[in-house]
């Protein structure tokens, strides 16, 4: 059981640095573009690419973080940290929650770049 958390903690963190990266990857684009402009087709298939992962990277943050959340308590708990721990757990969740915000920022300008060429396209 206890590797089998390890993996998990593992695949948690794996998938909140996919949309750290993902988000960064996103505003590295976009920023890129023409005010009002339209993006090229390479353009278009990194966001898309990069929307996917992101997307993947979300549902990770949430199934392994549900699990993580119930097993903290038996595998991670740390006596000699104490109570400290949960307010450094609480601290780093409102910065992850900031990057977090950002990312689903351009994530949806992202997504609507995509769209609006797919609909040009058509």
């Amino acid at each position: 059981m206890a590797l089998f958390v390890l993996l998990n903690n593992f695949l948690h963190d794996f998938s909140a640095a996919g949309w750290v990266f993902g988000g960064v990857v996103l505003w590295s684009v976009v920023r890129q573009l023409p005010p009002g402009g339209r993006p090229g087709d390479v353009a278009v298939r990194v966001l898309k690419t990069v929307l996917l992962l992101m997307r993947i990277s979300f549902f990770g943050i949430i199934v392994f973080g549900v699990i993580r959340t119930l097993a903290y308590r038996k595998y991670e708990w740390n006596a000699a940290a104490g109570e400290g721990q949960v307010v450094l757990l609480i601290v780093k969740h409102v910065l992850f929650t900031v990057i977090f915000v950002v990312g689903l920022v351009y994530y949806l300008r992202a997504r609507k770049l995509v769209r609006s060429e797919r609909t040009e396209a058509e």
